[in-house]
């Protein structure tokens, strides 16, 4: 009887505890000095990670989870970046510099050049790595130094992938590439124009592009089936923290999120929201609940645990379907039936474009979207002082 009430009292106090933990987006875009294009992202902990600069010919270098950072200095710009450790790390861009450090960032030192824009970094082992670029450039990274691996291709790589040595694949314009370490050889995937590509290992990866494309192999690409995007917008970046888990993201704010493969994708609302109209371009992340999306116009994002919580400030609950849709929305929200409020319908800059009140008990609100255009907007639902922001689709 003494184990059992010792274990209920236990319980009684983890309970509350696991309760208050609350996940979600924070833009901490205001820590960063100055207005650099972020372009790409690798942290090697919750909390210390790089940023490249595009804009800029500097690195920006964080060890507490991006509320400062320090300024850390290359000869041109960079687009990529990829870390093995908190001391060794590789980086890239502009006129085709490829730099390493082995002091965490405190130097960048040039060690050889793929001759022009170096677009992406990764590497397959501690020692060995790779990268592409402009004009078909996909060069091999040693700590001594780059080696061309002369792809034979005119294509604009702007994604590269190595989840083991000598296994390769590189995507760019309506091309995929695999490299085994001797030879080229072209992959047919989902169809489209491709920006990034992201394997976990040998046989399974993504790859994403324009207008939304998303495919997935679990072949090692002989074949690249599509998954099925709920939204039109371009994509720059793929991320997948295990076989389940990942991110995808790109312009107008989009970012989208999968927890079954790919299966289903969904648009992640309260990250998408936050970032607006920006080109988001690089995502990272350490576990399910922490990590960090970069873009142009000195855009970070924060995905992580979130303190003070409070039930007054509660987001509201609701559905929003069909979505896309043709010509009517249906809105659904208990909180309909208790309290009056406003529906309104943005553009993504924030410029409104239609409201409707709502009235005290009706639970299912319909609003006719005949009159916008096709495009991408926000609904924002605000009930006294609560409210939730979600992106619609507009066919």
């Amino acid at each position: 009887m003494k184990k059992l009430l010792l274990l209920s009292t236990f319980t009684f106090f983890l309970l509350p505890l696991s309760f208050c933990q609350s996940y979600g987006w924070t833009d901490i875009s205001a820590n960063i000095p100055g207005n650099p294009d972020l372009s790409d992202v690798f942290f090697v902990s919750d909390n210390e990670g790089w940023m490249s600069v595009s804009n800029e010919a500097i690195i920006l270098h964080t060890t507490d989870g991006g509320e400062s950072f320090e300024i850390q200095t290359t000869q041109y710009p960079t687009e990529a970046i990829y870390m093995i450790d908190e001391h060794e790390g590789y980086s890239g861009g502009a006129n085709g510099r490829v730099y390493r450090t082995t002091d965490g960032g405190e130097n960048w030192i040039a060690i050889g050049s793929i001759s022009v824009t170096l677009t992406d970094i990764d590497f397959a082992t501690t020692t060995q790595g790779y990268c592409c670029g402009d004009h078909g450039a996909v060069f091999s990274i040693t700590p001594q130094g780059v080696t061309n691996l002369n792809s034979g291709q005119p294509t604009f790589f702007s994604g590269i992938s190595s989840p083991s040595l000598d296994n390769v694949w590189i995507c760019g314009g309506n091309d995929v590439m695999y490299y085994d370490g001797i030879a080229f050889d072209f992959q047919s995937g989902p169809g489209g124009t491709y920006n990034d590509v992201f394997f976990l290992n040998e046989h399974e990866g993504w790859i994403v592009g324009n207008n939304g494309v998303i495919g997935q192999t679990i072949n090692g690409g002989n074949s690249w089936p599509s998954q099925t995007n709920p939204d039109p917008n371009s994509l720059y970046g793929v991320f997948f923290l295990n076989e389940n888990i990942g991110w995808a993201i790109g312009a107008q704010g989009t970012i989208l999120k999968t927890t079954n493969s790919g299966d289903t994708w969904a648009l992640d609302e309260e990250g998408s929201t936050l970032a607006g109209t920006k080109f988001l371009r690089g995502v990272h992340f350490t576990s399910p609940n922490n990590g960090y999306i970069v873009g142009n116009d000195k855009t970070l994002l924060k995905y992580g645990e979130i303190t003070g919580i409070g039930e007054e400030n509660e987001a509201l609950k609701l559905d929003i379907f069909p979505n896309p849709a043709k010509d009517k929305i249906q809105i659904e929200c208990s909180e309909f039936k208790n309290e009056s409020g406003m529906i309104e319908i943005l553009s993504l800059e924030g410029k409104m474009i239609m409201e409707k009140e709502i009235e005290i008990g009706i639970e299912n609100i319909e609003l006719d979207l005949n009159n916008l255009k096709s495009g991408v907007y926000l609904c924002k639902i605000t009930i006294d002082n609560r409210s939730s922001t979600k992106k619609i689709i507009k066919e």
